[in-house]
């Protein structure tokens, strides 16, 4: 029941080592490790040569295609019956592996994933809590949460090597990969199990959620063409997703005023316009950053 667990590795010689080790310490030791080397310049591939483990195979790509590329050559070059995911600069609990095959087997599903924590420095210190996921189980329209709410992250992903006949990483994507990932597989109608149990650790650099508003733009604007014919059938998911994707573009600091007018043409509010309102005076994001949780709060009392 051999897995094949996939890194694709970029200029991570300060985080690959621990990365690799909390694959190496899994209590499920049944496994090979594919890193995929994204043309490093750093001393990534060297420090990856240095770990004695004949488990592990190293593929150094000719030129740099991004993790998507990445993650797609290493399930090329997968042997095992199933296929996990790991990122260079995280760590996975020691169980990690064994509970998400307990999962696969239990609930008979092409693909697991589970909840995760962040550690995050602000201001000198350590802030660790664990990022909301939502427990897809208990949804019974599947793809159309997906669609409008990313549910997964792809170092939580195992699942069926089958499934990868059917769905591949888009390499178009510069963000939201996983995202776009969830819904080809719940369009191809696959089983999808959640673990309500974080698995994961998730180290997230200072003020980088706010250094990629160009790509998260980018990203959105290619998810939503290229889903669009799903949310020409689901008006009420794409105006849930013109809301999440000007959500998003505005706390990466860009400007969602684009996704906030579809919103709001969509379906008129006074609360839907006063976020245009915000967004054309660029007081969204700082108001959002003071009060988010208390808005989110009233808002799930309406739903």
């Amino acid at each position: 029941m051999l897995v094949s667990i996939i890194i694709p590795m970029y200029n991570r010689e300060k985080t690959i080592k621990m990365a690799v080790e909390s694959i190496l310490e899994q209590t499920c030791q049944d496994f090979e490790l594919i890193i995929v080397d994204d043309c490093s310049t750093d001393r990534s591939v060297e420090i990856v040569k240095n770990i004695d483990d004949d488990r592990i195979r190293l593929i150094i790509c000719e030129k740099n295609g991004g993790a998507c590329a990445a993650r797609n050559i290493g399930i090329e070059n997968a042997q095992g019956e199933f296929i996990a995911f790991q990122d260079s600069d995280d760590f996975w609990h020691a169980d990690k592996l064994e509970k998400s095959l307990y999962y696969l087997k239990r609930e008979d599903a092409d693909m697991v994933f589970s909840a995760l924590m962040r550690e995050e420095e602000k201001k000198g210190k350590i802030i660790r809590s664990r990022l909301p996921v939502y427990n897809l189980n208990q949804e019974s329209d599947k793809l159309g949460r997906v669609m409008w709410q990313n549910c997964v992250s792809t170092q939580t992903i195992v699942a069926k090597k089958s499934l990868f006949q059917d769905v591949c990483f888009d390499p178009v994507f510069p963000r939201f990969q996983d995202w776009d990932f969830i819904i080809q597989v719940l369009l191809k109608q696959k089983k999808v199990y959640f673990i309500d149990e974080a698995l994961v650790d998730c180290y997230v650099v200072e003020n980088s959620i706010t250094s990629d508003g160009r790509k998260a733009v980018k990203a959105l604007r290619l998810m939503e063409k290229k889903y669009m014919h799903e949310f020409g059938k689901r008006p009420d998911i794409y105006g849930k997703f013109c809301a999440k994707a000007g959500y998003l573009i505005e706390m990466s600091g860009g400007n969602g005023s684009y996704y906030f007018k579809k919103e709001y043409s969509l379906k008129k509010s006074p609360g839907k316009i006063v976020k245009v309102i915000l967004t054309s005076m660029r007081l969204y994001r700082p108001i959002n950053s003071c009060f988010g949780s208390l808005i989110e709060k009233i808002y799930k009392k309406r739903r």
